[in-house]
């Protein structure tokens, strides 16, 4: 009887065990398959603000083109938090004038036409950030 429940509990670990890695495997080839799809890339299908036509057009390595704000503008349609805005975070793996934006979920914009110090508008959360 011992050894019998013994069976059982051996062939129950080993079904688990099985169903575990092929789930694991089905969702890791599903993943890989998906990444490797040509022209798939992220775009935001309804993106809002002035200048969203923007959103699409691509810069220095494949990053959105930056729209540049007017601080009077700026002022008058997206008021800075906490007095002043926050800087765009530059990533030295990219190429120059490619800046990443401080909000989530930190887009990469092509700031090479906007001069440093000057303000650029994240179109994809309509939101001010500073070029460093």
């Amino acid at each position: 009887m011992n050894m019998n429940i013994m069976n059982m509990k051996t062939r129950l670990i080993a079904v688990v065990s099985v169903v575990a890695v092929s789930c694991l495997a089905f969702i890791l080839s599903n993943t890989a398959v998906a990444q490797m799809k040509e022209g798939t890339s992220y775009q935001q299908q309804n993106p809002k603000g002035p200048n969203s036509s923007q959103v699409s057009k691509q810069g220095a390595s494949g990053a959105v083109v930056a729209t540049p704000i007017t601080p009077q503008e700026a002022a008058k349609k997206y008021p800075a938090p906490k007095g002043k805005y926050p800087m765009g975070e530059r990533d030295p793996h990219n190429a120059d004038g490619v800046v990443n934006s401080p909000y989530p979920p930190r887009t990469a914009f092509d700031c090479s036409s906007v001069p440093h110090g000057g303000l650029v508008l994240d179109t994809h959360v309509n939101k001010v950030f500073v070029r460093p």
